[in-house]
């Protein structure tokens, strides 16, 4: 299964005017995705810091050349698309997440450019094997996903991975990110990821359309 993961800004709309004009354009591309997850800004200023990006949609296609087919329409000035492929690196038992405004944190992450797209791949993918369910469990967090992108013939996708973290609450998810957990996971990628690249870090409430 491959997604397509596209982030647009919303510009001078206002908030609101945004998040209903982004899900209702998702729910008329519903139809042409195996699954679609259309995401906004959550309200409030739950973690510090403007996001670089106001909506996230993830579209999912069984084959790479349907996934490839909507990506090319979906760049522009204001928006990135990147194809991806995801692996849950931890699920607590019985989380039940909510069909609209589920919380979540996406992290994304671009790799130095002395290693290829498979290496950072394999390191990356190292550190997340570790993840600790217990660990997890005691922060709080309902769902880690990790997504790496594919690589695209003579171009370099906007980011390299994006990590989704999913939590029940937003005391849940500030907690979190208040503590050494998730800081510490993520200290351990530095050394294969470009520091000086823009970090994009979107507090979602994500909805199944």
């Amino acid at each position: 299964m491959f997604k397509v993961i596209r982030m647009a800004r919303r510009g001078d709309k206002l908030p609101a005017e945004f998040r209903q004009e982004w899900l209702e354009r998702h729910r008329d591309l519903r139809k042409t995705a195996g699954k679609l997850l259309a995401s906004v800004i959550a309200d409030g200023n739950i973690l510090p810091g403007e996001p670089l990006y106001h909506g996230v949609a993830l579209l999912y296609f069984p084959t790479i050349n349907e996934a490839r087919a909507v990506h090319e329409k979906a760049s522009g000035n204001d928006a990135i698309s990147v194809i991806a492929d995801e692996k849950t690196v931890f699920e607590k038992t019985g989380a039940v997440y909510k069909p609209m405004g589920q919380l979540k944190v996406i992290l994304t992450d671009v790799r130095r450019k002395d290693l290829t797209p498979a290496q950072f791949k394999t390191e990356a993918s190292k550190v997340y094997a570790k993840v600790e369910s217990k660990t997890m469990i005691d922060a709080g967090v309902q769902k880690m996903v990790i997504n790496f992108a594919q690589a695209e013939k003579g171009k370099e996708p906007a980011f390299d991975s994006m990590l989704e973290v999913y939590f029940g609450t937003a005391d849940e998810l500030k907690a979190a990110f208040g503590s050494p957990v998730i800081a510490e996971m993520r200290k351990e990628i530095e050394h294969f990821v470009d520091l000086n690249a823009p970090e994009i870090r979107i507090v979602a409430e994500e909805s199944t359309l």
